[in-house]
């Protein structure tokens, strides 16, 4: 079974300066809109998935979006933000949780997972928020990215299926720290 490390920070446990990018690329924050399911360059699914979530209030929050990174039209990074749902029990009304990160092979290493990271705590940044990370206990890349970034490990836990299935599964912190 794979086991998972939980991190979170809270809204304004911040203490770092703020990280630039190259400005050859170019971000955004994608909000779903009726007229826009799936930002350019990503699959209908899981995201469209995600934008019917949004849409059907699954989610605790209205919070949800993905933040985008481009060079020129390639699309080099992707951290999706989620508001509580099912899967994540722990999670309470106002906090989000960013995960389903990818960064394009060829630009890994350069600081744009961290940028994009710190990017979404500034924009989403809320008194009593916490924003929650979740990564394989095996993904040593992932999790000294967001210790930089100042995230405290929480526990540590697994993913337990739902009605059989994985992609129902629930989120599980089984030892706190």
């Amino acid at each position: 079974m794979v086991k998972y490390f939980f991190y979170f920070q809270n809204s304004f446990d911040r203490n770092l300066s703020e990280l630039t990018l190259n400005s050859r690329y170019r971000f955004e924050f994608w909000k779903p809109k009726i007229t826009s399911i799936i930002p350019s360059g990503l699959p209908l699914f899981p995201f469209g998935v995600w934008w019917i979530m949004h849409y059907l209030r699954i989610f605790k929050n209205n919070n949800y979006g993905i933040f985008l990174v481009y060079d020129g039209d390639i699309l080099v990074h992707r951290s999706g933000v989620f508001p509580g749902y099912f899967r994540f029990p722990f999670m309470s009304q106002d906090d989000i949780q960013i995960g389903d990160i990818w960064t394009h092979p060829e630009y890994r290493r350069q600081g744009i997972a961290s940028f994009a990271i710190q990017q979404i705590l500034i924009l989403k940044n809320k008194p009593g928020r916490i924003f929650w990370y979740i990564v394989e206990s095996n993904n040593l890349t992932s999790i000294k990215v967001i210790e930089k970034l100042g995230f405290k490990k929480i526990g540590e836990g697994v993913k337990r299926k739902r009605f059989g299935f994985g992609l129902f599964g629930t989120f599980i912190i089984e030892k706190k720290y």
